[in-house]
């Protein structure tokens, strides 16, 4: 153990070169798939943006950095409790059958797949390799994802801005929602930023438990809320609730102080009016609140509901071994919605891989995050992580959190983090079961 300890410090990961990936690849991820429709005009090139290639691509380069350094996987599983290795090899053993067998699109389905095994892997990969989180490294993981977020702001605004004639687009109509650079919808930017801001709220309230009198902060907290209300996506505004409601009970940070209560307030007005006074071409895609997402529970919940009742009846035809990865893009009858993920973690994965799979992986997902909140309380420098996490889980009931490559990377972050940072690399991981 002392061994693998001492070459993880030799080769570590500075979070400030974490921080980097993520804004490279968000800014990366808008110049490869810029689209003003639906889908990209080339189905190869889609395919790729709806595998999240960038995201896979660096997340396999870390893994070998991390196994050049030292990491042995098999010692990593040997180390792992019996639980958790039961679980496991009830995972792998029947997550596959029903792509190779039940899918109307098997080459996709399958690569689907593999792709989803990469994410774990990462998440070890940065338990071993990430530098321990600690006040300096935070602000420099800080500083390079609002950098991301201030050059994406200008690549949104020029895609809106110099967006093409509309003479040019089908029906003479271009569906904003869609044309945010490199993400599937604006929900799905909304939920990013939403996680984001979690990140960067647990970090702010951190410090002033600590002391802190920085003024950054704000007009970082600022942008970020803005962008995530100028998105109109609900969902993570859930989330960041959920997020700082866990945080703020569990983990019993110190009451704030007037000014820093005031000033945030502040910035929530400042980032509600800007964001609301922005928004394109008055599509209420990008409104939080119009009057007709509040008649019906049905539009209440986005047309999940019947939606998911739907998706419900179909999994009921492959309940075993689910259909693979996109089935909700061809399972249903004719006429029904049409999406390439269910939106909802439960059925993602009963449709996706059957029941055995599904119980075992929402069984290593409860118990890694159970740990995770467990491991925080022993190191308070990862609570930026824990907010972020719980805000993108919390979603994962609402959207494709772990679907889409962009959030399940953010999700392997933090727990590799968490977990990496309280030490627990240096004692049996069996010990965590205790």
């Amino acid at each position: 153990m002392a061994s693998l300890a001492k070459c993880r410090d030799l080769k570590s990961l500075p979070l400030l070169v974490i921080g980097l990936l993520v804004s490279v690849l968000l800014v990366l991820n808008g110049v490869l798939f810029p689209t003003y429709t639906v889908s990209m005009a080339s189905p190869a090139w889609e395919a790729a943006r709806q595998l999240g290639l960038p995201y896979v691509i660096s997340e396999i380069g870390v893994i070998i950095y991390a196994l050049r350094g030292g990491l042995h996987l098999c010692e990593v599983w040997k180390r792992f409790p019996r639980n958790v290795q039961y679980c496991a090899i009830l995972f792998l053993a029947s997550f596959w059958v029903g792509s190779a067998f039940y899918s109307k699109v098997t080459p996709l389905a399958i690569v689907q797949n593999i792709v989803f095994l990469i994410h774990p892997l990462f998440g070890i990969a940065v338990y071993y390799s990430a530098s321990r989180a600690d006040a300096r490294g935070l602000r420099a993981l800080t500083l390079a994802l609002v950098g991301g977020l201030l050059i994406f702001c200008g690549m949104t605004a020029s895609a809106f801005l110099n967006h093409p004639p509309l003479a040019t687009m089908p029906d003479n109509t271009i569906v904003w929602q869609f044309i945010i650079p490199g993400f599937i919808s604006v929900r799905l930017f909304g939920a990013f930023c939403g996680a984001i801001f979690c990140f960067l709220l647990a970090q702010f309230l951190l410090d002033e438990e600590r002391g802190g009198r920085r003024h950054l902060p704000y007009l970082w907290l600022t942008l970020c809320a803005a962008m995530t209300i100028w998105s109109g996506t609900r969902n993570a505004v859930l989330g960041i609730v959920v997020a700082m409601t866990v945080t703020l009970i569990l983990y019993r940070l110190h009451p704030m102080k007037a000014k820093s209560v005031f000033l945030l307030a502040l910035s929530a007005l400042v980032a509600t009016l800007s964001a609301t006074s922005l928004i394109p071409y008055n599509d209420p895609a990008f409104m939080l609140i119009a009057g007709e997402d509040v008649a019906t529970s049905e539009s209440i919940s986005g047309g999940r509901a019947s939606y998911w009742f739907a998706l419900w009846h179909a999994y009921q035809t492959v309940p075993a071994f689910g259909a693979g990865p996109f089935a909700s893009f061809w399972i249903l009858p004719a006429g029904e919605q049409i999406h390439v993920q269910p939106h909802n973690i439960v059925l993602q994965f009963l449709l996706t891989w059957g029941l055995p799979a599904t119980v075992a992986a929402l069984a290593l997902l409860a118990y890694a995050t159970w740990r995770a909140h467990l491991a925080a309380l022993e190191h308070r420098d990862v609570l930026p992580f824990v907010a972020m996490l719980d805000c993108l889980l919390a979603m994962s009931f609402f959207d494709g959190m772990f679907h889409f490559a962009q959030p399940l990377m953010l999700i392997m972050i933090s727990f590799g983090v968490i977990f990496g940072a309280t030490k627990l690399q240096d004692k049996p991981l069996a010990a965590l079961g205790n």
